[in-house]
């Protein structure tokens, strides 16, 4: 027969089980470095903390369902910045057109160890392989992109850039303004 010492340790296993899987859905906003860079900004509206982006090959992607007031849901990483999609791409099949100097505004995501998902559905994830062999992120198909210009989590600076660049949804669509339509932003000619 067991003490009541042993029984209560046994009871509270479980309990310290829940809490750190509680605790681990709540790290959505934190960087794979594990620090935090302060609140989101006031008027973002998102859920998730701030981080300064490294747009670097990263051991594991988090595709993260976040929620703005200036689009609704969209997917952020795992430092809360959101993921883009560009309207000169393909789904089907999943093919990158961002290539020479659109890259340098919007680099891809990029394949890591592993690819983790919170509030997107983990069959909508998969790659493309970019021409120069490198492989992307793709949601539903489309291939994934940050913006240079967001430089806080919860940034959507590159929301309807050029017409054709939008953050995307946690089904892979556009993500789009409250009232249904893309916010207009002037183009610079070239889409990016």
């Amino acid at each position: 027969m067991r003490s009541r010492r042993t029984r209560k340790a046994l009871l509270l296993i479980p309990a310290a089980a829940a809490l750190m899987l509680v605790s681990a859905c709540g790290a959505t906003g934190l960087g794979a470095s594990g620090g935090q860079g302060g609140a989101a900004g006031a008027n973002s509206g998102t859920t998730t903390l701030q981080q300064t982006p490294d747009f670097g090959k990263e051991p594991h992607q988090m595709l993260s369902a976040t929620e703005s007031r200036q689009v609704g849901w969209f997917v952020a990483d795992a430092a809360g910045f959101a993921l883009y999609r560009f309207d000169k791409d393909t789904a089907k099949p999943s093919k990158s057109n961002c290539d020479a100097a659109c890259l340098e505004m919007w680099p891809p995501v990029l394949v890591g160890e592993h690819t983790m998902t919170s509030g997107v559905d983990p069959t909508l994830v998969g790659s493309v392989e970019r021409a120069n062999g490198g492989k992307q992120v793709t949601l539903a198909g489309w291939p994934l992109y940050r913006y240079a210009g967001d430089k806080k989590a919860g940034d959507l600076t590159g929301q309807g850039k050029g017409g054709t660049w939008f953050a995307v949804t946690p089904e892979g669509r556009k993500a789009q303004a409250d009232d249904g339509a893309a916010p207009a932003q002037p183009g610079t000619g070239d889409g990016y």
